[in-house]
C-alpha cells in the first residue's frame, strides 16, 4: 500500500475496502499526514462492522473533509444467515416460516414477496381472493408504519433525543398489539401465505385500524 500522500482517495477506498483489517505498518503509513493539513485534505476512516450507531453488522468506508462526508462505500455480507439454502429443503407452505425471519421488523413484507413469487411460479396469481389482496396490503402498510417508527426511535436515540426514542417505541407497540390480535404473534407471523392468508381478520379490526 502506497503512502497516503501518494494515494488518491479512489485508490485508497478500493485498497481498504478489499481487506477486513489493515496491518499496523499500513495504518502507520496512512497516518503519515502533515501536522497542519490544508482545507482540501480528506480523511478515510473505517466505520464498523460493529458500531453502536449501525444497529447491526454494516461496514462503511467514509471519506471525510472535516465533519462533511464526501463519499461512503457500504460493504455488506457480515450477516449472511443462509436463508436461501434453508429454503431449498422446505415446501411452499413452510417457506413462509423461513422468510418471515429475514427481517424481523418487516415480516409481513417478506411473507408477501415470497407468497407473490410462489403464486406466480404456480400460475395461481390471478386466483387470489380480492379480500385477501386487500388484507395483505393493509397488513404490509401497517408493518411499514411500525418499522419506520422504530427507525425514527433508534435515530433519536443515537442523536441523544431520548423523548423521540420513547415515543417511537410507544407508538410501535400499538401496531404490534394489533398484529398480535390478528395473527397471535407480535413478530414473525407466517400469516401471509401462498394462496392467501392463514385466517380472516378478527371482529372489531376496522375500529382498531382507524384508531391507529
Amino acid at each position: 500500500m502506497k503512502p497516503r500522500s501518494e494515494t488518491t482517495a479512489d485508490e485508497l477506498m478500493r485498497e481498504i475496502g478489499s481487506v477486513l483489517r489493515m496491518s499496523e505498518a499500513e495504518a502507520a503509513m496512512l497516518g503519515d499526514l502533515p501536522d497542519d493539513p490544508d482545507e482540501d485534505q480528506t480523511m478515510i476512516i473505517n466505520m464498523g462492522p460493529q458500531h453502536p450507531s449501525t444497529h447491526g453488522v454494516l461496514r462503511l468506508m467514509l471519506e471525510l473533509q472535516g465533519e462533511t462526508v464526501l463519499r461512503c462505500k457500504p460493504i455488506i455480507g457480515y450477516l449472511h444467515t443462509g436463508m436461501e439454502k434453508t429454503g431449498e429443503q422446505l415446501t411452499y407452505m413452510q417457506g413462509g416460516t423461513n422468510v418471515t425471519r429475514m427481517d424481523y421488523l418487516s415480516p409481513f413484507n417478506n411473507e408477501l414477496a415470497f407468497s407473490m413469487a410462489t403464486e406466480k411460479l404456480l400460475g395461481i396469481d390471478g386466483d387470489i381472493p380480492e379480500r385477501a389482496v386487500w388484507m395483505r396490503m393493509l397488513l404490509s402498510e401497517l408493518n411499514r408504519m411500525s418499522s419506520h417508527l422504530l427507525f425514527l426511535a433508534t435515530n433519536g436515540m443515537d442523536l441523544g433525543a431520548v423523548g423521540m426514542m420513547i415515543y417511537g417505541w410507544r407508538e410501535r407497540e400499538e401496531v404490534l398489539r394489533f398484529f398480535q390480535k390478528v395473527t397471535g404473534l407480535r413478530m414473525n407471523h407466517n400469516f401471509i401465505r401462498p394462496g392467501g392468508l392463514a385466517a380472516d381478520l378478527p371482529p372489531g379490526w376496522r375500529d382498531d385500524v382507524l384508531r391507529l
